[in-house]
């Protein structure tokens, strides 16, 4: 059994009983994320909404196991979790933005692997790293990977299946030397 973080479930209890009706489908309550995603509806608010209601903590000491890919309503309730649950959070608000968002998961050296938020924003890729917005104005998924990790190896567009991530693109660094 897991424990819920006491502020994050008040959050969570809060958004849902002050959201009102949602205006396109009469007689139906707004949900918890669609106020969320409308009460902090640019990537500044939304880093700090992230940083105000967030906890980072492993997936072996939150649910006994190495990997876990949280429901962003999951996230939200718990107020806890990795690099992934936020960016599976992050992506999902943007998205209820009609901004264009997806998950990013990068792969380097010695077992480097994180996941991060990455949203387009006048052509040019942005991230929300957990809690953190960084505005890289990359041109290219590559040049916004070599700012993450200098050494990367590959990365993979990711996204939820069950409680485990999947690949939907996969992106391969290609190397600059010659044999």
């Amino acid at each position: 059994m897991f424990k819920v973080h006491a502020a994050s479930l008040a959050v969570a209890l809060l958004c849902a009983a002050a959201a009102p009706q949602a205006a396109s489908e009469p007689g139906r309550a707004e949900s918890s994320l669609d106020w969320v995603a409308r009460s902090y509806s640019t990537p500044e608010q939304l880093a700090r909404f992230l940083n105000a209601r967030l906890t980072f903590q492993e997936d072996l000491s939150l649910f006994g196991q190495a990997d876990y890919w949280q429901t962003p309503e999951e996230v939200l309730v718990r107020g806890r979790g990795d690099c992934e649950d936020y960016a599976l959070l992050a992506n999902d608000l943007l998205k209820r933005q009609g901004k264009k968002s997806f998950v990013f998961s990068l792969y380097g050296p010695k077992g480097y692997a994180h996941t991060v938020c990455i949203f387009v924003e006048d052509g040019r890729y942005n991230l929300l790293n957990q809690d953190r917005l960084v505005r890289t104005r990359a041109a290219s998924l590559e040049e916004l990977a070599g700012k993450l990790c200098r050494d990367w190896e590959w990365g993979a567009v990711a996204e939820r299946n069950g409680h485990r991530g999947r690949a939907v693109r996969i992106l391969r660094r290609v190397s600059l030397t010659t044999r």
